[in-house]
């Protein structure tokens, strides 16, 4: 725990996370992950296997491995965090093989993620006022038109749906 009160990333042999706003630690940087990543696969000659393809697939399968995890637990509070050790630290790799898949996706891509991020936070705002969101689940195409923020009128426009890309609530 920080002085400031923030929890970490908790370990497996921590048991439970501490209650309270919680924070990355700023290190390793996406960065560093894609680099120990694509050090990893290139002492393995591993990169032959490693299309966006192949790289997609694996993210599925390892998202389907996470979700396995959840499968059949109650939805009640406190959830991960009061789970055996055992089961957070397969919680923790699990989510670690996605990170590390979608970051070498995103590079074998050539999408520079923080900065997609920037963006795709930027289009959420505009679609997801939060003085007409707050509290909703619809979905921005079900989001009243005509305002873009509180007091600044625009006129509404029909735009294409793409898929949810899961920072948006689903309908």
């Amino acid at each position: 725990m920080s002085e400031s009160g923030d929890t970490r990333g908790d370990t497996a042999g921590e048991g439970t996370a501490a209650a309270g706003p919680f924070s990355f630690s700023s290190e390793p940087t996406l960065e560093d992950i894609r680099r120990l990543h694509a050090e990893f696969a290139a002492e393995r000659d591993w990169d032959q296997f490693h299309q966006p393809r192949n790289l997609l697939l694996a993210l599925v399968g390892e998202v389907g491995e996470l979700a396995e995890l959840f499968q059949w637990k109650p939805d009640e509070e406190p959830g991960p965090q009061a789970w055996s050790p055992r089961e957070r630290a397969a919680l923790q790799e699990e989510l670690s093989d996605v990170l590390i898949y979608l970051v070498a996706l995103a590079a074998r891509c050539r999408v520079d993620l923080p900065q997609a991020v920037l963006s795709k936070m930027d289009t959420n705002r505009r679609r997801y006022p939060a003085h007409l969101s707050r509290g909703s689940a619809r979905k921005y195409t079900d989001v009243p038109r005509g305002a873009t923020s509180e007091g600044q009128a625009v006129s509404p426009q029909v735009r294409p749906q793409p898929r949810n890309t899961g920072t948006e609530p689903a309908t």
